[in-house]
């Protein structure tokens, strides 16, 4: 009760205190009042520093007397017509201070409500920032509490909000901060609120009005290439990004068929840091150079819709061994692995595979070793190795995969993901399985004791698909391991080296 009558003999005090002053020297104390001590802060967009275009300041007046006791505004309000907080709408000046915004016409009264006709300062114009995928970045201070919108502004002007934001996402009122990946080129809007909270009696409240407008563009296809200096067996990997949906970037080079396929292997695309531009995506292919491979320098043309690359890539030469193989071809299974139904049988069903590429890249990441290796095992041919069988010179061909000489029983594994092409007995390489990898990429495993898999089936990397054998042409338990693009073999331990030339333009 003691609490009720303070109060009523406070708000009487202050109305008579008014009263005396006497509604001219109020107006004169009221027009006083300004927003000089409320500062014009900036914020940072994209790094660069934004000032506020307008704002809404409320300024309590008679230290917040309203604030302790909300009755005297109501009673004053009655009075004399006028608030106890006076409202003022600004704009930033020239001299770095709010400047209120003047009085509509017609308005004399310093009441609170009056109308004011406030023209916004420009938008900070904060230019070209980059192309698309963009990271766009902005940090503001933790003066005020904030809300944010980006938007996306089409050609009449429209506005699409793209992006929200609101200081109530974080603990509390504060800063706000955020990176914000743009994938979509076009024309932007940074829009931001902040909100200034009461911390006095005699401190102003608020909303401060930003607004910063940016651009970002298409990106430009760029054309990487991984080695271009390179040995007879190497591979030249080639990576395009920025490509436009719908084009299908192409090869033209004499060192061997090759295709380009979709997406870069070992690249995370959910990553913000990689990911594609919208309407655009990367692009990824792996040229052979095969084992005779003539030396010197090739050019390799890139078309991707009206853009053409070139690029040189120099052929040196490898050291290939010299192998001499003995063999009992009197072994019936030798013989027949060697016959003419051997060798028709190969060409009928191995050869036709040679020129299947798909256009999906099944494998992603590092190929891995066909079969595990231990103590005693060790590759017996390497590839390219020169081989004679028997001394006879008539023999002499080269190797066109490695034999890795292992137990039999030896499981053996997918190197890669992909498609099984074919799983069968071959007269000439016994158990055989050859797995299309996507891009004209495949590998060849040869003389299994047992297959476990299927033609057509789609294994995983690691999958178990046979048994290490000696069957077809072979002189003892071994996995011939072999790779190639297309039709050209190339050396399987480029596959298990992650800095060889299928990796190299990654």
């Amino acid at each position: 009760m003691k609490k009720k009558y303070l109060t009523v003999l406070i708000i009487a005090v202050v109305v008579a205190a008014l009263a005396l002053i006497g509604n001219q020297q109020w107006s004169s104390y009221y027009n006083g009042v300004n927003a000089n001590n409320v500062p014009v802060t900036p914020i940072s967009v994209a790094e660069q520093s934004v000032l506020p275009e307008s704002a809404e300041i409320a300024m309590p007046l008679l230290s917040g007397a309203q604030e302790k006791f909300p009755q005297i505004a109501s009673v004053f309000t009655q009075k004399f017509g006028v608030n106890l907080e006076k409202s003022i709408d600004c704009v930033p000046g020239s001299d770095g201070t709010w400047q209120e915004a003047p009085a509509a016409a017609g308005s004399a009264s310093p009441d609170a409500t009056t109308a004011r006709s406030v023209t916004p300062a420009a938008a900070a114009g904060l230019g070209l920032l980059g192309e698309a995928p963009y990271t766009f970045v902005y940090d503001l201070p933790d003066s005020m509490h904030w809300s944010v919108n980006l938007v996306s502004v089409d050609a009449s002007g429209a506005e699409t909000s793209v992006y929200t934001k609101d200081g109530a996402d974080q603990s509390g009122p504060g800063g706000l901060s955020d990176n914000v990946v743009l994938r979509k080129a076009g024309n932007y809007a940074f829009i931001a609120e902040g909100s200034l909270g009461q911390s006095g009696l005699v401190a102003p409240k608020g909303t401060v009005h930003y607004r910063a407008e940016f651009s970002v563009k298409n990106p430009d296809p760029v054309l990487t290439a991984g080695k271009t200096k390179l040995l007879q067996g190497d591979i030249l990997s080639l990576k395009i990004t920025n490509v436009p949906d719908g084009t299908v970037p192409e090869i033209d080079t004499k060192l061997g068929e090759a295709v380009f396929t979709k997406g870069i292997p070992g690249e995370d695309a959910s990553a913000p840091e990689s990911a594609t531009a919208e309407g655009f995506s990367s692009w990824y292919a792996a040229v052979p150079v095969s084992n005779s491979r003539a030396l010197g320098d090739y050019p390799v043309k890139v078309q991707a819709g009206d853009l053409s690359y070139e690029l040189t890539v120099t052929v040196g030469a490898y050291d290939f061994k010299f192998q001499n193989m003995t063999i009992d071809t009197s072994v019936p299974s030798v013989a027949a692995a060697v016959s003419g139904d051997a060798l028709k049988e190969f060409s009928e069903k191995v050869t036709p595979l040679l020129s299947v590429f798909s256009d999906e890249r099944y494998w992603d990441g590092y190929f891995i070793w066909p079969v595990d290796m231990g103590p005693g095992d060790f590759i017996s041919t390497e590839f390219g190795e020169i081989r004679v069988t028997n001394g006879d010179p008539n023999s002499r061909r080269s190797h066109l995969g490695m034999d890795i000489a292992v137990s039999a029983g030896t499981p053996v594994h997918a190197s890669g993901a992909g498609k099984v092409l074919l799983a069968e007995f071959l007269l000439n390489t016994g158990n055989t399985v050859i797995i299309d990898h996507g891009g004209g990429l495949k590998s060849f495993y040869y003389h299994m004791s047992a297959l476990d898999t299927t033609a057509g089936t789609i294994v995983k990397q690691g999958d178990l698909i046979g048994k290490v054998g000696s069957t077809g042409y072979s002189t003892g338990p071994h996995l011939h391991f072999e790779m190639r693009i297309g039709d050209q073999p190339i050396n399987p331990s480029m596959l298990f080296d992650p800095g060889a030339g299928l990796y190299s333009a990654e």
